[in-house]
């Protein structure tokens, strides 16, 4: 599977028929996974953590791209908090994990705990953990169909 049928993640999100962490095979770029969420009114996040084999590459990684340098070093918890907190963002968040293979293959231990961190931090406010790229398997979380 490649890219999504355009205007269907903007469409499910408007409809709040996602929730949580999820896997979807399907490759975004970054720009089409941003207007997707705009259409939606949503606030999207892309993290793309190629290379990351780890809790802590994830976190200072994470932390860089969605301009919170400052939790560098800092731990998964305070990383999500800061990512999900509601004094950023009035808005709801759609954040786009892709990259993710390489934390896999390195420990899939590690890739599942920062899943189910993510997925609490999904439940404290209205936010989805998309787990994108069409190719590999990531035991332990919920496949998303195209539509």
């Amino acid at each position: 599977m490649a890219a999504p049928n355009p205007g269907l993640l903007a469409a499910m999100l408007k409809a709040e028929r996602l929730s949580g962490v999820m896997r979807w095979k399907v490759n975004f770029t970054e720009s089409g996974f941003k207007g997707e969420a705009n259409l939606a009114a949503w606030t999207g996040l892309w993290l793309d953590t190629s290379g990351v084999k780890s809790i802590q590459d994830f976190v200072d990684l994470a932390a860089n791209q969605t301009s919170n340098p400052d939790l560098v070093g800092h731990t998964l918890a305070e990383l999500i908090e800061k990512m999900f907190s509601s004094d950023t963002s009035n808005d709801s968040i759609c954040v786009a994990w892709s990259g993710w293979q390489d934390l896999i293959k390195s420990d899939p231990a590690a890739a599942l705990e920062i899943a189910e961190a993510l997925e609490l931090g999904c439940q404290e406010r209205s936010a989805v953990v998309l787990v994108c790229d069409s190719v590999g398997s990531f035991p332990g979380i919920s496949e998303l169909s195209q539509g």
